[in-house]
Parts: structure tokens; C-alpha cells; sequence
């Protein structure tokens, strides 16, 4: 990915002022956006191009893939066809787009008002909009309709994506206007990201588009075109072209079956991790049955307050990547969740990442340069970082608001065993066969013997609430935190928080000592609070789960006794390929969140559920290597070859 990772917006001349409708014209590309029907130009080259609406009745999901998303009209269309059309019960729609130069929302608002027709659904898109950040965005504009925007370069965002497109919609500028949008790569990765059957549409038939779609193994043919277009383009692809993995085989772990609406699956733990699950999971059209011994939020996610704050890298990094993505993924799903319910989840006061030596002011000047958030949520002051969109959150009443009222399952998770069709789950209190299962019970997973390979650690840690201390104005962080309580009723300062390494089993206890090592620690950096007396605290410990390269560990569980015999060669150094890596069917892992859970966990989630079910992956392939449950696993069986050569 470029060093300047910033997005630039579209610039547009509307060149028939007043008229109507309107119609937009790019100034980079001189090219229109839409033509003066463009709904149905968009019903005619690209739905019915495609087939579409008629292959929606018998898909439990669909996948329409777009390179050009523009003003949002063909994903608009597709959406009105797709609320429109008789289909499965539970059928979910996704769509996939790429954007170089996304438009702002007015301008998007100024071109949907020519489409009166599509007023919901043009509504819907505004409000889902996200921020222009490059990389992806996983949106819901509806309950039955994902997209997943990728900003910037087409070519980098395919060859970046992981996905199974049913339908193809090739609608960037005119070839002579940006050939690059019709580059034979692009046809190439999009192959890649192909389902069986898949075809595709676009409305030019220029010479080298024609080629490009064959040499992909695209079947085209010409068609009547639309207006003054004499002639379109279709094509279907029955067999993908064998081209060269981009990613390590390891961790290429495709599911070993899809999920259908409704599948059940049993979601281990109810904290943070186990919450985002079951909204993921719900929100992708399954049924996901939690298990859980306690009451949610029973350990870390029953702190009293939390802070909302990105941990961004320095260098584009897929941790920094992952990272700065479940920050804007994080306030998305807070914000929405506050909107359904009543109760107060998130007080959206700010967050103050201070600059508090020469080293931490040159890392946030190179993050403010590359642009590692956009401009109206990463302000830089003369103490520090300021994320206006960052707050505060309460986790018990979080956690809550993310199970909604999901079907529970008391009693602990004894054993799981995998069965033909999915997993027997053996709790205290009964037994439950599911189709898939998720293991995400913090470091308690170490108690299955699915995860005995995965190293996970505990640390303890301490936070404590003042409730008579009036909070700050804002949330400071400077690797401990001072915050205002996120129940503006209850009041308050919390502080935090400590790290003590602990062992699986251990339990954390809050005590006096701690409480002074956290007032010691904010002290130091806010003199108002050195004086906060340790007898008005109220404190709260519990034990974090890490991994050891502190990255949450989400996906598939591996088969580890395939990686031990497929992958035996990088001990001796020999092997740079093999077969995919083979998983445990329908059984997935959320775990190693840290400190970092309640930022972090909704994405993570959301990359299970897109695993599952076969939708877009919400993140690039880099950073769901990096997250991937074998990396360790792998790791131990190169370092193996490194200790044999000394």
C-alpha cells in the first residue's frame, strides 16, 4: 500500500445548473457519472446484464461485486431489486465496491435527489457513509444488506480482498477516459474472487476489455446496449483460471462448509468478544445460542468504564491497519447501538492521547503526515492527539446491548465434539448440537483441547472508580487513563489500569496497593488527580487474555495435526508452498483481545461472520493473516529452523 495513504474526495462540475436532473461530472477523469436515466440504464446493462433480480429467488445469499461505486447508484438499484424480489427466508445480499475518489455526502445527497425513486434506499446509504479513510468498510444500510466499500486503487483493493462474488458489475469511467479500471490484472483478480458461475456486465465492448475478460476466463458476448450505446458486454465465468495464490498457504483455511440462514451456532463466553459475536452472527441471518457460566460481563467487560480510542501505528502495518479499522468500526456499531436502546451505553467526550516526551511528539507527527486516521477525527494539539469521536463507554451495559435478547444456554462449556454436521456442545446443564461454534471465553479457550496450540496468557489488572471526584472534561490516555464515568448520573473519575502477569486459573484480586500504583501513574501526568484518597475508590480487577504478539488470535481453528504433517518443511527451510490449510469445520476462535476488546472485538466478529457465511471479508488479506489462529503454530516451525542452524 502507498505511503500516502490519504483519500482524496471527487471533484465534480455539475455541469447543467438547475436543471434536472442533474448530472455530475468528474473534473479528474472527464467523464459523467450517470447517464439522464441512470436507474434505468443500471436496470438494463448491469441487473438484467447479470440476470438479476430472477437468480435472487434462489439464493440464500448473493454476492454482487462492483468496481466504480460512484454515486452509490448501481448498489442502490440492486438494493431496491433485492427488497423487491421473492427469495429464501433469512436471504441476505452483499456487495462489494471500490472507490478511489468517493464523493462527499452532499454531493452524493445532490446526486440522489434526481432518483426520487430510490429515496429510502439512497437515505439508508448516507446514513452508513463512512468516514473516507482508505482500506475497507463493512456497512449494514439495512438488515438484510452488507456492503463492504474498499477506498482506493481497484487493483490494490482486489488483489487485497478475499470473497465469493456471484455477479460482476465492471462500471468505472470510459476505457479511453482511465484505462486503468480495465487493466487485465484487475480482470485477472477479479476471476480470483469468483464463484462458480459468475458473471458479469459492463456497459462498453472495447477491444481490450473483450480480451482482458477472455484471458481472466471470462465467456463474453455482445448484447443491445442501452440508449445511444448500441452494443454492451456480459460474460460468465464456469471455471477460475489457475492463478497464483497471493497469500501463504497456511493460512488460506477456506471453510469447510457455508452457514445458511439460521444455522445455529453456540458462542463460548459473554463478554466483549462473545457480545460482538452474537450481533455479527445475527446480523449475518444465523441463530447464535450463547454459553455461558456466569452472568455477561462477569470479567473485563465488567469494568465500569472503558475507554473508545484507536491505537494506531506509526508505519503502515496490518496491526496498525486492523487497528484503525475497528476504531471506525467500533464508534459505527456504539453509535447504532445507542440509537436502538435506551439505556446511556457511550459518552462521546473525546479522547486526549498525550505527547508526553520528544519520541511520542515524532510518532504522532508521522501519524498526523500519513494519515493513519482522516483529518476530523485525529486533531493534533500542542499536548497531544485529540480523537473528538472517542469517549467513554460503560462495558456491562454494552456487552448487554450487543446480546440483545440472543437464546441462552446456562452452565459451563465442558467439552466439544465435532459430529458429521457440527459440534455437540456438553455443558453442566445439558447438551446442545449446533452447526458451528466459537470459542471466545478469554483464556479459559486453553481448557479445550481444539486450543491447546495456541499460546495465550493472562494479565491481571485494576481499575478504580471515584465516584465523588467530578470527571475530566474528556478521556486522557498516556498509557494509564483517567476518564469521566460514562453514566453522566452516576459521576465520577475511573482510573487505570494495572498489568500483572497471571496463569490460567488464577484469579485477580483488587487491592490497595493497586490503587495507589494507579494514582501514582495518572498523577505523574495529571497533577490534579495525585491527590485522589485511595479510601473513596472503588475498585474492580479481572485478567485480561493476550497473545504474545499482543494481535486479538480470530478464525478458524486449525487442524493441527494437517499443519504438522503439510507444512513439516519450513523446519529445514525448504518449503515455500503447499496445500491450504485445513481447519476444524465449523469451529472458529475470538480470543487475545487485551486491553484493547472493547475497540477491537466488533470487527474481529465481524470477520468470523463473514468466514462463516461467505460474505466479503471486512478486512485484507495481510491483516487476517496477521489475526489468523495458526501464525504461532507457523512461527514455532520456522524459529525450529533458525535455532537448528546455530
Amino acid at each position: 500500500m502507498s505511503d500516502d495513504r490519504k483519500i482524496r474526495p471527487a471533484r465534480l462540475d455539475w455541469r447543467a445548473e438547475g436543471a434536472a436532473p442533474p448530472a455530475p461530472r468528474s473534473v479528474a477523469f472527464d467523464d459523467i457519472y450517470f447517464a439522464e436515466d441512470g436507474p434505468a440504464e443500471t436496470a438494463h446493462v448491469f441487473l438484467a446484464g447479470n440476470g438479476l433480480p430472477a437468480r435472487f429467488a434462489t439464493s440464500a445469499r448473493f454476492c454482487v461485486g462492483e468496481l466504480g461505486f460512484g454515486t452509490g447508484l448501481n448498489f442502490l438499484c440492486t438494493m431496491k431489486a433485492w427488497s423487491e424480489a421473492a427469495k429464501p427466508p433469512g436471504a441476505r445480499l452483499h456487495f462489494f465496491s471500490t472507490e478511489a475518489y468517493p464523493l462527499s455526502t452532499e454531493d452524493m445527497a445532490r446526486a440522489h435527489a434526481a432518483w426520487p425513486a430510490l429515496a429510502r434506499q439512497s437515505t439508508e446509504l448516507r446514513n452508513a457513509l463512512p468516514p473516507a479513510q482508505p482500506g475497507f468498510h463493512q456497512l449494514h444500510p439495512s438488515a438484510d444488506v452488507s456492503l463492504t466499500l474498499y477506498y482506493g486503487d481497484a487493483l490494490e483493493g482486489l488483489s487485497r480482498a478475499d470473497a465469493a462474488i456471484n455477479a460482476w458489475f465492471f462500471d468505472g469511467f470510459a476505457p479511453a477516459k482511465n484505462p486503468a479500471m480495465w487493466a487485465p490484472a484487475l480482470f485477472r483478480e477479479a476471476a480470483r474472487l469468483s464463484a462458480p458461475g459468475a458473471t458479469c456486465s459492463t456497459f462498453t465492448v472495447a477491444g481490450a476489455v473483450r480480451r482482458g475478460l477472455r484471458d481472466a476466463g471470462f465467456a463474453v458476448e455482445k448484447r443491445p446496449g442501452f440508449g445511444r450505446k448500441r452494443e454492451m458486454l456480459t460474460g460468465r465465468l464456469d471455471a477460475a483460471a489457475p492463478f497464483a495464490r497471493a497469500h501463504a498457504p497456511w493460512f488460506d483455511t477456506p471453510p469447510a462448509r457455508m452457514l445458511g440462514p439460521g444455522a445455529r451456532v453456540a458462542v463460548i463466553g459473554a463478554g466483549i468478544a462473545g457480545a460482538s459475536l452474537v450481533r455479527a452472527l445475527a446480523g449475518a441471518g444465523l441463530a447464535p445460542v450463547l454459553c455461558e457460566t456466569l452472568t455477561p460481563a462477569s470479567g473485563a467487560s465488567g469494568n465500569p468504564a472503558g475507554l473508545i480510542m484507536p491505537r494506531l501505528d506509526a508505519d503502515d502495518t496490518p496491526a496498525g491497519r486492523f487497528h484503525a479499522q475497528s476504531y471506525l468500526h467500533a464508534v459505527r456499531v456504539l453509535l447504532a447501538l445507542q440509537r436502538e436502546c435506551d439505556a446511556l451505553l457511550f459518552n462521546p467526550c473525546g479522547v486526549l492521547l498525550h505527547a508526553r516526551d520528544e519520541k511520542e511528539r515524532i510518532r504522532q507527527k508521522k501519524l498526523i503526515a500519513r494519515g493513519a486516521l482522516p483529518e476530523t477525527w485525529m486533531i493534533p494539539r500542542e499536548d497531544g492527539l485529540f480523537f473528538p469521536q472517542g469517549g467513554v463507554v460503560a462495558p456491562p451495559a454494552y456487552v448487554r446491548a450487543l446480546l440483545g435478547d440472543a437464546p441462552r444456554q446456562a452452565g459451563k462449556v465442558l467439552k466439544l465434539t465435532k459430529e458429521p454436521n457440527g459440534w455437540r456442545v456438553r455443558t453442566e446443564t445439558g447438551l446442545a448440537r449446533v452447526d458451528a461454534a466459537v470459542i471466545a471465553n478469554g483464556l479459559d479457550a486453553l481448557r479445550f483441547v481444539q486450543m491447546r496450540s495456541v499460546p495465550l496468557a493472562g494479565s491481571a489488572g485494576q481499575v478504580d472508580h471515584f465516584p465523588d471526584t467530578p470527571g475530566p472534561a474528556h478521556a486522557h490516555a498516556f498509557g494509564p487513563y483517567a476518564a469521566p464515568a460514562p453514566d453522566k448520573g452516576a459521576g465520577g473519575t475511573v482510573i487505570g489500569a494495572t498489568y500483572v502477569p497471571c496463569r490460567p486459573g488464577d484469579a485477580a484480586a483488587a487491592s490497595a496497593r493497586g490503587t495507589r500504583a494507579n494514582i501514582a501513574a495518572v498523577g505523574a501526568a495529571l497533577p490534579e488527580l495525585a491527590g485522589l484518597d485511595p479510601a473513596a475508590a472503588r475498585p474492580r480487577a479481572s485478567v485480561r487474555c493476550v497473545a504474545p504478539d499482543r494481535l486479538p488470535v480470530v478464525g478458524p481453528v486449525p487442524a493441527w495435526g494437517f499443519y504438522g504433517g503439510a507444512y513439516d518443511g519450513l523446519r529445514a527451510g525448504r518449503q515455500v508452498d503447499g496445500p491450504p490449510g485445513e481447519v476444524e469445520p465449523g469451529l472458529y476462535v475470538l480470543s487475545g483481545l487485551g486491553s484493547r476488546g472493547l475497540v477491537t472485538a466488533p470487527l474481529a466478529a465481524a470477520m468470523i461472520a463473514a468466514h462463516m457465511t461467505g460474505a466479503p471479508a471486512p478486512v485484507d488479506r495481510a491483516v487476517a493473516e496477521a489475526l489468523h489462529p495458526a501464525r504461532f503454530f507457523i512461527r514455532d516451525l520456522r524459529r525450529a529452523r533458525m535455532r537448528a542452524a546455530r
